[in-house]
């Protein structure tokens, strides 16, 4: 949440976050002359403006959620296409390595092929031939 609001304010740093909106809203409300309060329409139009405020930064949250769950599915499904399929792999460890990949896992929500019986990161494929040619 602390990141959200740093993130916000590296964007633009005159916007007001949702604490620091609220937090002033409260302020104006203790420090208002009790003879002269804020008017009805002035509160009101705070408050919705605040509502407005949370509720974009709700969405915001949620289409970040909603596009990393669809990067996770078109990987699983690339990945799951790959199964019988003869694949050039460039290891972490600098090795090239061909095989058929067998399998499918996941390790912290990406996609990780079998291959040889080996794991290996949906990232390190560089080449994707039909296995049945090569066999």
């Amino acid at each position: 949440m602390r990141e959200d609001r740093e993130d916000a304010q590296s964007r633009d740093p005159s916007a007001l976050g949702k604490d620091q909106f609220l937090q002033l809203l409260i302020t104006q409300l203790r420090h208002q002359d009790p003879i002269n309060p804020v008017e009805d329409k002035e509160f009101i139009a705070q408050l919705a403006q605040f509502s407005s405020l949370e509720q974009m930064q709700n969405l915001n949250t949620n289409m970040g959620e909603m596009m990393s769950s669809q990067q996770k599915l078109t990987a699983l499904s690339q990945a799951t296409q790959m199964i019988g399929k003869e694949v050039e792999l460039f290891t972490n460890d600098g090795n090239n390595l061909f095989g058929i990949v067998s399998g499918v896992q996941f390790k912290n929500g990406w996609p990780q092929i079998t291959v040889d019986g080996k794991l290996y990161d949906f990232g390190e494929i560089v080449a994707i031939r039909e296995g049945a040619e090569h066999e």
